[in-house]
């Protein structure tokens, strides 16, 4: 090793595949090395909470890096208190920093010179992953590859396909993801249903079974999604059937319906899809409801336990082809709002 104490440092809004580059070369060539994440008070920032479990992934499993933050009370980086944070940042590590490490994006602006005059100065240059963190909060989704996978699930659109059944969700949800070459949470309930012999010998616990089920499939589904991640169904969904099977009564039931609810408030999906159930019914073997007027009175069932849980819906109606444009109609709206 070069260096005995080195220090690499920013605000990691968001963190890219340039700060992954230079903090790997700095760790190369220190024995220690700090990363220090500077937090402000800018609400406009990402939760300094978020950036610093990034880093700390990152990080992980390079035995020689500390991760850390320092706070300024200052609202925006453009007011920043530099040689407060230089202060603090020696203070914490508590011995000579043998080495600054910054990107040569600040050579010869002789910011770390003058912050840190007992230290060399080592720039990285930019060229090798030549992209910024405001280039990326301008428009992440066209410098998508430059995010680190844990950051990417961060920007990551949920699209929520929802409506009663045999209506298109599943056929609509595995469209969608071919198109956008993303991933899809397929519906936990279609093989827990099966497991337990039919929709006729569904127990309670199988439908809490579906509720934990789901998210773990989300979760992992989150890990390969391309942009967008498409959802068919979420708890409210699952507490609606729970609803149609046991009524909604009982002191399970209310507890079901608190556990459903937290999930869906949880949730945060960008974007829900109604799907009307004006195509035809098909029975797939788990289907109970297959009568007009039983479908219409369910369909109004499930808007109202939406519209009691302030969650918002689009509703899409129409045949197959016409549901699928209407979907990425609206899911590329997202991302046109979002630049």
């Amino acid at each position: 090793m070069k260096y005995k104490i080195g220090m690499y440092g920013g605000s990691f809004n968001p963190l890219h595949l340039g700060h992954i580059n230079d903090i790997i070369v700095a760790a190369n060539c220190c024995e220690k090395l700090y990363v220090v994440l500077s937090v402000t008070n800018d609400k406009k920032e990402i939760d300094h909470r978020t950036r610093f479990m990034w880093l700390k992934n990152i990080t992980k499993d390079m035995e020689n890096v500390e991760v850390f933050e320092i706070f300024d009370n200052n609202v925006s980086k453009d007011t920043y208190d530099w040689q407060t944070g230089a202060n603090d940042i020696k203070k914490y590590i508590g011995r000579k920093i043998d080495t600054v490490f910054a990107g040569d994006d600040y050579q010869g602006k002789h910011v770390w010179e003058k912050l840190y005059p007992e230290s060399e100065i080592v720039y990285i240059p930019r060229s090798e992953v030549n992209i910024s963190s405001t280039q990326i909060r301008e428009n992440p989704y066209k410098y998508f590859d430059y995010l680190p996978g844990i950051v990417k699930k961060y920007y990551t659109k949920k699209v929520c396909i929802i409506g009663t059944e045999s209506c298109g969700k599943t056929t609509l949800a595995r469209n969608l993801a071919f198109y956008y070459n993303t991933s899809y949470v397929e519906e936990a309930g279609r093989y827990i249903c099966d497991d337990a012999g039919g929709i006729d010998n569904m127990k309670p616990e199988h439908y809490f079974e579906i509720l934990f089920k789901h998210k773990q499939l989300e979760k992992e589904a989150l890990n390969s999604a391309n942009k967008v991640l498409i959802i068919d169904t979420d708890s409210l969904i699952t507490l609606y059937y729970y609803n149609l099977g046991f009524g909604n009564t009982s002191e399970e039931n209310t507890n079901f319906s608190k556990i459903a609810q937290s999930i869906s408030a949880l949730n945060n999906y960008d974007l829900y899809l109604f799907l009307e159930p004006d195509v035809d019914w098909i029975q797939d073997g788990t289907r109970t409801y297959g009568d007009d007027k039983v479908r219409l009175e369910n369909n109004n069932k499930l808007k109202k336990l939406f519209d009691d849980n302030n969650i918002s819906y689009i509703s899409i109606s129409g045949n197959y082809q016409n549901r699928y444009e209407q979907a990425k109609k609206h899911i590329n709206k997202l991302f046109e709002e979002e630049n």
